[in-house]
């Protein structure tokens, strides 16, 4: 079957047709052209991805030539040592032809699944860049003529396939950008501006409603959840989610599935509300900034914390709806700049895509 990667794509994103595919296979692995850290972390590190991990072996080969950079190498080395099923090597290309393939195979008991396209392991690839890409299911001579051309393959060129770790890996991706374009918009923020303007695309500044025990499971309306996370009412989508504390540090990256009750409400779990108590003096106020890169930063504020004050006047000043419902704003980020200069959000540098 192909697939279009675009924003809101009915078809759904690489991301979570590679976490699919992964469900219940024996073994796999990928050749990407490049990586970047957070492409890495977001798929090895979803929890689907590594209930894979638990039982099958993973290796990923990567190329040196573009993107993959110090941190993404850094990042495989410590996925390496926590996936003691994941192999990661690296291709040192001997010649001045670009390595770009792009593929990924998982092997079932009655299946092989394929996975080839343009996306890299990458934030954009897999979730938010223009992407093509076609998912396989080969039985028999076919999955086998698949499986023989890929170890031929890799047994062709194993001279210049390395463990991660050798230091000339280091070496090669020392003066690469880690991103794969160059970010479209202003060529440079103004003083009053901070860089993450070049990545920021819209913010949602949204009150947290009880509901329940679990309040961590943050709910948001219809219109919210499709237009503003990307989600789709009828099958289950994952948003990229990290936290960002008031010290500016973002935190994990929060791979989360969309969720449906049948009371209309859509949910996505965030980490930066699991084990506190719902404060009984005041709704807590999430905010969350939608990057280009497709993921998600969100900072957590609850009554009584610093610059909670400010949030309220500005949800008071843009709500525009009953008194009793839950104040939701969209708006945009030089609104909230204008609003909260001193957020912790524009402390973080622009993430590779």
């Amino acid at each position: 079957m192909l697939f279009l990667q675009e924003a809101g794509s009915q078809g759904g994103y690489l991301l979570e047709h590679l976490l699919l595919e992964s469900i219940g296979a024996d073994r796999g692995g990928g050749i990407f052209a490049w990586t970047s850290s957070s492409g890495a972390q977001v798929l090895i590190e979803d929890p689907t991805f590594q209930e894979f991990l638990k039982f099958g072996d993973f290796r990923l080969f990567v190329g040196t030539d573009m993107v993959t950079d110090t941190s993404a190498v850094t990042t495989l080395n410590r996925l390496i040592t926590s996936n003691p099923r994941l192999n990661v090597r690296a291709f040192l290309n001997p010649g001045a032809e670009l390595f770009h393939p792009k593929m990924t195979w998982f092997e079932h008991s009655n299946h092989l699944s394929l996975v080839i396209g343009s996306g890299n392991l990458t934030m954009g690839g897999l979730r938010s860049n223009w992407e093509a890409f076609t998912v396989l299911h080969l039985k028999g001579k076919d999955a086998i003529s698949v499986l023989q051309t890929i170890e031929e393959f890799l047994t062709k060129n194993a001279r210049t396939l390395v463990p991660i770790d050798d230091p000339r890996v280091l070496e090669l991706v020392q003066n690469n950008t880690g991103n794969e374009r160059s970010t479209r918009g202003k060529d440079t923020p103004t003083p009053q501006e901070p860089e993450i303007f070049f990545a920021a695309e819209a913010v949602l500044v949204a009150e947290i409603p009880k509901s329940g025990n679990r309040w961590s499971q943050a709910n948001f309306t219809r219109e919210i959840y499709e237009e503003f996370f990307g989600a789709k009412v009828g099958s289950q989508r994952r948003i990229i989610l990290q936290n960002v504390d008031d010290r500016g540090v973002a935190g994990s990256f929060e791979s989360r599935p969309s969720v449906e009750v049948i009371s209309e409400n859509y949910r996505f779990e965030i980490a930066a509300a699991a084990g506190i108590d719902y404060p009984p003096n005041g709704r807590p106020v999430g905010v969350f900034l939608r990057l280009s890169t497709g993921h998600f930063w969100y900072s957590l504020l609850l009554p009584g914390e610093s610059d909670y004050s400010t949030l309220e006047k500005f949800l008071t000043s843009k709500w525009q709806g009953p008194n009793r419902q839950v104040r939701r704003v969209q708006c945009s980020p030089a609104e909230l700049w204008e609003a909260w200069p001193q957020s912790p959000m524009w402390m973080m540098t622009m993430p590779a895509l």
